[in-house]
């Protein structure tokens, strides 16, 4: 039946004399198991039949109903199911009811790329228009996770099925799907909450309102032929266009094949989302923070997308002219807003690139000429198809003086933008003799030094090795020396971390010194809000004709987050509660206090003759 093998079968109907009475005696055999038995009879009565059939199942082949009820929400349904149903009443509306247990059973939702398996002797009830599941269990079959299911499969005298489903978990796969030409997103989501899945199996409509759960790694290609091709500016609007501007209606052209979904989700820092703004070359946002976001796809092209995500803590890949590589920490808060169109999405990007660069080639009269930490700055505002970026550059370890003197010459915009993209890709700033021969060796060397890191580390990134190169400045004037070593970070355990640096310099005009950096930190209480680090640091600034110093130090950080000062108060101090306090309905009046001294009253009403007199020995030993 429908292509599905399901055995031999017998059928025996036997009459009686007057041909009014059948008795039927049928059995289904699939590989020397009876699968199927009905027994029974049936009346033929004034043109109408009385039924009165048991039937029984063993082991019977659910895939009969993948050609029935799969399709683009459901497919590969499989299982053995095992029970028993009478059917009786008139043979045009019969009554149904039964029992069935279901074994080895699972299906697939190709949307979503998933598969759950059912629990075994799972219960199935039929009823005359329901199969009716009872609440079970359902586990994915890649990661196990596990989730309910409980729902009904409906139908009209065996035709016209429709699904009512509702799965909820703690923590269940809901999403595994790789990238593809017409993804609207991709990837692997873990969810806390439930879907539905319901309508006519034509036109099923899938449902999912839940919270991101650990492991949820979620992707948004923006970029598309449309988004990044050579159209032209100007664009006339046809009637169809016009009309779904009017309405709000957003089109796309791709197509999801006879579905309609609209997923609710609600985004935690242990869910991870990014954003491709350019699929060929890698480039865009992964962050971890919050957010909540709401798509909604049909059949028709329809691609939707409303809410907010706000970075926590994340990177972003920048990348320009096949050059530059390079990954930025994207700074707390930062956001991406959909209202409606996903093209049309509002950017609020602010990432930083920490590096060393000697900042002597941009003064006129260096009085400093070592490498020091610089700060790479991007923000990037407006509209993903069309984002605004901005560059800045920060020196956070110099002088109050000599930083303004270095910002002085980093005024200009294009100067800025200009330094900024020459530091990326070279690893120095751009002087005004030219371009240095030994300047973007250093970018070759940090990419084999992201390889050699990626091979020295364990898969829960607690012990990390690294190769660390700062290449030598040779320019007249500007000498400095390069630097050749190794980073370590390691976790000891969940509360004390090591973190260091060691190396010597290469390529410059000292060779013979060995430098480097070493932090412990310890987590002084468990959400990690109060820190202790002890540290023995290179110093961040050597003037002209000074060695390498050093400075060792303890320190003890505390961060607290909070809306008002009130809030600051009551979590600093939390046995001493901040609140407004309310006048007294039972104040003393000013004639009651002496100008000799003063005398506590309790807070009560008296009457005007027991209002207390002044009276020196009376003054209180307290007081």
């Amino acid at each position: 039946v429908n292509d599905i093998a399901l055995g031999n079968l017998k059928v025996d109907v036997r009459g009686n004399e007057t041909l009014s009475k059948f008795f039927v005696n049928s059995t289904l055999d699939n590989e020397n198991v009876q699968s199927f038995k009905a027994a029974g009879d049936f009346t033929v009565n004034d043109g109408t039949t009385d039924m009165n059939i048991e039937l029984r199942f063993l082991d019977f082949n659910l895939g009969l109903l993948d050609k029935i009820l799969g399709g683009e929400a459901i497919s590969n349904i499989q299982g053995l199911v095992s029970g028993a149903a009478v059917v009786s009443g008139k043979a045009n509306d019969p009554e149904i009811n039964g029992r069935l247990f279901v074994d080895e059973a699972a299906i697939t939702v190709p949307y979503l790329n998933v598969e759950y398996k059912i629990d075994d002797r799972s219960i199935v009830d039929l009823t005359t228009n329901q199969f009716i599941i009872r609440n079970t269990g359902i586990t994915d079959t890649k990661y196990s996770t596990k989730g309910n299911l409980i729902g009904r499969i409906r139908h009209n005298k065996f035709s016209d099925w429709g699904l009512d489903i509702n799965i909820s978990s703690a923590r269940l796969l809901a999403l595994d799907t790789q990238d593809s030409e017409d993804a609207a997103y991709y990837g692997t989501a873990f969810i806390n909450g439930n879907a539905t899945i319901s309508g006519p199996t034509s036109g099923l409509f899938i449902k999912v309102n839940a919270t991101s759960e650990e492991g949820t790694a979620v992707k948004i290609p923006i970029s598309n032929t449309e988004a990044v091709g050579t159209n032209g500016y100007i664009h006339f609007l046809s009637p169809r266009e016009k009309y779904n501007m009017e309405h709000g209606i957003v089109e796309s052209l791709r197509n999801y094949q006879g579905l309609e979904l609209e997923f609710d989700f609600d985004i935690t820092p242990q869910a991870e989302v990014e954003v491709i703004l350019d699929r060929n070359s890698g480039h865009g946002i992964k962050a971890k923070g919050f957010g909540s976001l709401l798509f909604k796809i049909n059949t028709l092209g329809k691609f939707n997308m409303w809410g907010d995500f706000q970075a926590y803590e994340g990177t972003y890949n920048f990348k320009y002219g096949g050059i530059i590589d390079k990954k930025f920490n994207v700074k707390k808060n930062s956001s991406l807003i959909w209202e409606g169109d996903p093209m049309r999405a509002i950017l609020n990007l602010e990432a930083v690139y920490t590096t060393t660069a000697n900042p002597a080639v941009l003064l006129e009269n260096p009085s400093v000429n070592k490498k020091v930490p610089v700060e790479v700055i991007i923000a990037v505002k407006g509209s993903l198809t069309s984002p605004e970026p901005d560059f800045d550059i920060n020196f956070p370890t110099v002088t109050s003086v000599l930083k303004s003197e270095i910002q002085y010459k980093l005024d200009d915009r294009d100067t800025r933008q200009t330094q900024a993209l020459y530091l990326l890709s070279s690893g120095g700033f751009l002087s005004s003799e030219g371009v240095s021969q030994s300047d973007f060796a250093g970018n070759l060397f940090e990419r084999a030094s992201g390889i050699f890191s990626d091979i020295f580390q364990d898969e829960d990134g607690k012990f990390n090795v690294g190769l660390d190169y700062v290449s030598a400045d040779k320019r007249p004037g500007t000498e400095a020396d390069g630097r050749f070593g190794f980073t370590v970070s390691t976790q000891i355990n969940e509360r004390i971390a090591i973190n260091g640096k060691v190396g010597v310099p290469v390529g410059g005009i000292n060779e013979s010194a060995i430098v480097g950096d070493v932090e412990v930190q310890y987590r002084v209480n468990e959400d990690g809000s109060m820190n202790l680090r002890v540290f023995n640091r290179e110093n961040d600034i050597n003037y002209i004709g000074q060695g390498v110093g050093y400075t060792q130090g303890i320190g003890i950080t505390y961060e607290v987050d909070f809306d008002t000062f009130k809030e600051l108060v009551n979590k600093i101090f939390k046995n001493a509660q901040l609140s407004r306090e309310t006048e007294s309905q039972y104040l003393i009046p000013d004639s009651n206090i002496s100008p000799e001294y003063i005398h506590f009253m309790e807070n009560k009403k008296k009457k005007k003759s027991e209002k207390p007199k002044p009276n020196r020995e009376a003054i209180p030993e307290e007081f």
